[in-house]
């Protein structure tokens, strides 16, 4: 149902997964086809791809979804009103699943450290002369 936690679900999977990917792959081959020699510490990037992509699906499973199916239930139930009100986001169990985002989020954000670490441990060639 469009305008509860359901429509932050969908943004953010989707959104990352095809732009936040594909600009993430882009970046990738224009700093290997800039030093095609230079050696690269691929376990950071391995750690990197996965822990954003499980903090992502944490973020989203343990968090967004679960909130947003509890809005849809309170929409049908009792009218899109009350699923965006007050009243019905701060009874303890949505407090709860509020929090349960930031593991995920946490997680996702050490990744993108690692990516950004990486790219800036890599080093352009020296030119002889």
């Amino acid at each position: 149902m469009q305008g509860l936690n359901t429509t932050p679900l969908h943004g953010h999977a989707a959104l990352f997964g095809v732009y936040g990917m594909l600009g993430i792959g882009l970046m990738l081959v224009c700093l290997r086809a800039l030093n095609p020699e230079q050696h690269w510490r691929e376990g950071w990037l391995k750690f990197s791809f996965w822990a954003m992509n499980i903090g992502l699906l944490a973020m989203c499973v343990l968090s967004l979804l679960p909130v947003g199916l509890m809005q849809t239930w309170a929409s049908v139930d009792q009218g899109y009103w009350y699923a965006r009100s007050t009243e019905f986001m701060q009874q303890p169990v949505m407090q709860t699943l509020r929090w349960l985002r930031a593991p995920g989020d946490t997680l996702f954000a050490i990744g993108a450290i690692v990516l950004v670490a990486f790219v800036f441990t890599i080093r352009p060639r020296k030119s002889v002369g």
